[in-house]
């Protein structure tokens, strides 16, 4: 199977059980445009998107470094441009403080400034 990146309004049930535990005990906000990357019928990432907010993005971490981060954020800067939007802004913060570094890391190598103390990316190209 390959990976499938859902563009959702609400999780679905068959789902759950692998986005808690990409969510590591954080709760879902009643209103956002969900991302949902499975992978043979698993759940392995998990974002949310508020506006031109990115508050919410993980990669399970047994399936890391396989470039499924990396297609996750590609079909979030696809929607995000297809509803009007002209950037996209993260604050690392929203991750537990021993992944804030790492998930840094990550948006800088996918294009994304630090910018008023977010970091952040057009979407104009």
């Amino acid at each position: 199977m390959r990976l499938t990146v859902h563009c959702l309004e609400q999780l679905p049930a068959i789902h759950r059980h692998h986005a808690d535990i990409i969510l590591q005990g954080r709760a879902l906000p009643e209103q956002a445009v969900f991302y949902l990357a499975t992978f043979n019928d698993r759940a392995v990432a998990l974002a949310w998107r508020q506006q031109e907010r990115i508050d919410f993005i993980a990669v399970r971490d047994i399936t890391r470094r396989r470039g499924i981060g990396r297609e996750l954020l590609r079909q979030i800067r696809q929607e995000a441009r297809a509803a009007g939007l002209t950037r996209l802004d993260c604050n690392p913060a929203q991750a537990p403080e021993e992944q804030r570094a790492g998930l840094a890391a990550f948006l800088t190598s996918q294009g994304f400034s630090t910018q008023a103390g977010l970091l952040s990316c057009c979407l104009d190209k």
